[in-house]
């Protein structure tokens, strides 16, 4: 089976500082499914007068929909030139597509599920290591039922594989799904985007369970507040204070 198990509880991981030249903009590759394509407009507006965001996500893809067998000219491999400085893995496990299938072509289950994730995750932190480029793995929240999303534990492992700072999870459940319990709404300022009398919604009505804008807007934030938090963006430049929201 799959070690899915990290041998500490998940460690703080050190800052692992990106130094951009004058005038240079951080470049970012955001890969993930129709979560990412929820969070994205918000990340771009946050990271938009410092960062170019290169997309590669898409509703249904998994992972490996992203490689360069899979992809053809939007595989990462292909991003080499560009030389991004970060990866964004916001995949929460779907296995809708061929190259989440078996030789029957049923979609993976069970250990060789995890296994292939895992594989896929291992290969794009090489890729990224060819380039100097930092890995952040994101942990979709819980859905209906609290369940766990499908990469939750091999992308938690992630860290310890890879030490030294370059590769970070993130869990963005504190933003979305506290304490790991699916959460439909919540209070919020009136400033944060679907704001109501102090009320918005955070997860899509019964029974789907994607996001609202709300929850959408906090995803995003949670995002930003890890990079500053490994040093990949000053905390002033993305200080959302005096800025109207969109």
């Amino acid at each position: 089976m799959a070690d899915l198990t990290p041998t500490t509880a998940l460690a703080k991981t050190s800052p692992s500082p990106i130094r951009l030249e004058p005038e240079e903009r951080l470049r970012i590759v955001l890969t993930g499914d129709s979560i990412t394509d929820q969070i994205s407009p918000y990340l771009k507006w946050i990271l938009g007068r410092i960062a170019e965001v290169e997309r590669r996500h898409h509703g249904g893809t998994a992972l490996c929909d992203w490689f360069a067998d899979r992809g053809d000219e939007l595989g990462f491999e292909n991003l080499e030139d560009w030389s991004p400085h970060v990866y964004v893995v916001d995949h929460g496990g779907n296995a809708l597509t061929p190259c989440m299938a078996d030789a029957d072509g049923n979609p993976l289950s069970g250990d060789d599920y995890q296994k292939k994730y895992l594989a896929d995750s291992e290969r794009l932190v090489e890729v990224a290591a060819r380039t100097g480029s930092r890995v952040l793995f994101v942990d979709q929240p819980v859905g209906r039922g609290d369940l766990l999303s499908g990469t939750h534990h091999v992308f938690r492992t992630m860290p310890e594989r890879y030490p030294g700072g370059k590769v970070r999870f993130l869990s963005t459940w504190a933003a979305v799904s506290p304490g790991g319990r699916f959460l439909q709404s919540a209070p919020c300022d009136e400033i944060e985007p679907g704001c109501i009398d102090g009320m918005g919604e955070l997860r899509s009505p019964w029974p789907n369970g994607h996001l609202e804008a709300l929850g959408a807007w906090r995803y995003a934030k949670a995002i930003v507040e890890e990079f500053v938090a490994a040093g990949w963006v000053d905390a002033e430049i993305v200080d959302l204070s005096n800025r109207v929201m969109p």
